[in-house]
């Protein structure tokens, strides 16, 4: 927990930032924000953690819909939930306080953004007694956590990732998730097939591709990524999402 003295500290050197960052150029405080230190940037941006995530203009919607989402789905307090690349808690702080303490896990390969979440997000929102998980994994190694869960949810993880990434995703999950568990997962959709290998523009701001991030995939394709893992592909569709990412379930057999 943070001091009150630490907190003063706090305070005065982001004020004090705050107050020179108007006169340094921007080619100066882009560097020097890449630079620094992990445990100095809050001093430079107190939202830092949350910028490493894309959406920032809507943080206070995308975390919001996603517990919404999975609560109309059957999501229930005392359920296991697994949130698969949930970077600075944007869904992850609703669904803490929604879940029974000890019932969330959040996994991110950005060890340095779960610290700080932990560190800021929590204390802000008065959850530390919850007692969410919080791990670094970039290999989706979900054995490792040693439990199994109800529900699991990545969003804006497999617009990222090529097909074998999400292949090894899958693969964990099917091990972890509990009968009749689901997982929803969005995507960026190509509603051409697997043979189209152009670009699609997305939205106004969103345009995906064929093999580089921002990644889109046909259904027939992940209906193939699922095979032999235990888990049925199902088709949502459209959630809401401000880029037009549409969600999937994956059902555990």
């Amino acid at each position: 927990m943070t001091s009150p003295g630490e907190t003063r500290a706090t305070d005065r050197a982001q004020s004090l930032v705050g107050r020179v960052k108007p006169y340094v150029p921007v080619f100066v405080k882009r560097p020097l924000q890449r630079a620094l230190p992990v445990r100095y940037r809050h001093y430079f941006d107190p939202e830092w953690h949350r910028r490493t995530i894309g959406n920032m203009p809507h943080w206070d919607y995308l975390g919001p819909i996603q517990l919404d989402y999975l609560v109309e789905r059957g999501l229930e307090p005392h359920h296991q939930l697994l949130d698969v690349g949930c970077g600075p808690l944007r869904a992850g702080i609703h669904f803490i306080r929604y879940l029974e303490p000890g019932h969330y896990v959040g996994t991110d390969k950005r060890g340095d953004v779960l610290e700080t979440a932990r560190l800021v997000e929590l204390p802000q929102h008065g959850l530390e007694a919850k007692e969410p998980l919080l791990v670094a994994d970039e290999r989706f190694d979900f054995g490792s956590l040693g439990r199994t869960f109800d529900y699991a949810m990545a969003q804006s993880v497999f617009t990222h990732i090529p097909l074998n990434s999400i292949m090894r995703c899958l693969v964990e999950m099917g091990k972890v998730l509990r009968l009749g568990g689901k997982f929803y997962a969005s995507i960026f959709e190509n509603t051409h097939g697997k043979l189209y290998v152009d670009d699609i523009q997305q939205s106004e701001t969103a345009v995906t591709h064929y093999d580089r991030d921002f990644y889109h995939y046909d259904l027939d394709t992940l209906r193939f990524a699922c095979e032999e893992t235990g888990l049925t592909l199902g088709y949502e569709g459209d959630y809401g999402h401000p880029n037009n990412e549409k969600m999937l379930v994956f059902t555990r057999n």
